[in-house]
C-alpha cells in the first residue's frame, strides 16, 4: 500500500474526503441506531453515502458551470428547468406541465422561471388558447447556456465514475433501480 503522504495533493485530497465520508456516515448510522430500536444500519448506511455522494455532485456540478460564466447560477432545480424544456417540444412548456415533469410543485417552478427569466434564459408568457395558462420558452440565451453545460456536466458526472468498470456500474445502476 502506498503511503498517502507521498501521494500527489489531489489524491491526499480525495482520501481525506473519502475518509470524512466514512465517518460523517458511521456517525450518522450511530445516531440513527439511538434513536430506532430496530434501525437497518446498513439501508441507513446506503441511504447516507447516496445523500452525500448527491451533493458532492451537485458541487462538482456548480463549480463546472461557473467556469462558463452563465448570469445565474444553473445548478440543482434551475437546471431540472432548463434540462426539461431544453428537450420539450419546441422548447417551450406550461407551467403546470413543467411542474408535473420535474416533480416539483407549481411554486416552486415558478420562483425558478423568475429567476431564468431575470437572466434571460427563459421567458414566460400566456397561452393563445387559455387565460388561465402560462407557457416558459427556453431563449436563444437559455438554449446557447444548456449546450455549455451539458459538456461540463458529462465530465463532471464522468469524473464521478471513472474508477468503477462497466460491469461495476450496470451493477450498481441495477441496485439503485431496485432502491428506488
Amino acid at each position: 500500500m502506498k503511503d498517502p503522504d507521498r501521494e500527489s495533493p489531489d489524491i491526499r485530497q480525495a482520501i481525506e474526503a473519502d475518509e470524512r465520508l466514512v465517518h460523517s456516515v458511521q456517525e450518522g448510522v450511530r445516531q440513527y441506531q439511538e434513536l430506532l430500536e430496530s434501525a437497518d444500519s446498513r439501508a441507513i448506511a446506503i441511504m447516507l453515502t447516496i445523500w452525500h455522494l448527491s451533493g458532492a455532485q451537485r458541487l462538482a456540478n456548480e463549480k463546472a458551470f461557473a467556469e462558463l460564466d452563465l448570469p445565474v447560477n444553473v445548478g440543482g432545480n434551475r437546471l431540472t428547468i432548463l434540462r426539461t424544456l431544453y428537450f420539450a417540444p419546441e422548447r417551450r412548456m406550461a407551467v403546470a406541465n413543467l411542474s408535473r415533469e420535474t416533480g416539483l410543485t407549481v411554486s416552486w417552478v415558478t420562483s425558478l422561471v423568475e429567476t431564468l427569466g431575470q437572466a434571460g434564459l427563459v421567458r414566460r408568457m400566456g397561452s393563445t388558447e387559455d387565460r388561465r395558462v402560462s407557457i416558459v420558452c427556453l431563449t436563444p440565451e437559455g438554449e446557447e447556456a444548456f449546450r455549455g453545460i451539458v459538456p461540463a456536466m458529462g465530465r463532471a458526472m464522468a469524473e464521478s465514475c471513472r474508477d468503477l468498470s462497466e460491469k461495476e456500474k450496470e451493477q450498481l445502476l441495477t441496485l439503485l433501480h431496485r432502491i428506488f
